[in-house]
């Protein structure tokens, strides 16, 4: 399943994920959310990237958190839980890594400003690593939450 959503990704046209995807559902919320929590940045969105007079910060292919989406997706089909459980599962947790992964493009924005010598640690080892932990967590959570479901229904 990984491969193939993987596969299906990758076929799309990069001017499809930057203008469409990336832009209504990345950088564009991303921009607004800038401006509230700090309206002096005057952040705007154009195209895929994140825009002020401080920093240019573009969503490229794997900067929409895409790769741990699949992964999750992927172990929640796998698993033994019945159909319902299973699209309750993705739902909540595409859910769950979209927001993290809005709050990650909102972050590295600010560690671009600030502390551009952090970028590349942070956007290359660290951040990646907790979203993947965190969808590992919500995995764990959601197993022991789709068995106590399948118990209570065959005890009544």
């Amino acid at each position: 399943m990984y491969a193939m959503l993987h596969f299906l990704y990758f076929a799309l046209p990069d001017h499809l994920l930057r203008d469409g995807v990336h832009y209504y559902g990345i950088v564009l919320p991303a921009a607004k959310l800038l401006n509230v929590v700090a309206p002096l940045e005057a952040v705007s969105a154009q195209h895929g990237t994140l825009q002020s007079a401080k920093a240019s910060l573009e969503i490229v292919r794997g900067c929409d958190g895409a790769g741990v989406i699949f992964l999750l997706v992927a172990a929640l089909i796998a698993s033994s839980a019945g159909a319902k459980h299973k699209v309750m599962g993705i739902l909540s947790g595409v859910v769950l890594i979209y927001v993290l992964n809005e709050l990650r493009v909102i972050v590295m924005y600010f560690v671009v400003v600030y502390r551009n010598d952090w970028f590349s640690p942070l956007h290359n080892y660290f951040v990646p690593m907790l979203l993947i932990m965190t969808s590992v967590l919500f995995f764990l959570w959601w197993t022991t939450w789709a068995q106590e479901r399948a118990k209570s229904r065959e005890m009544q």
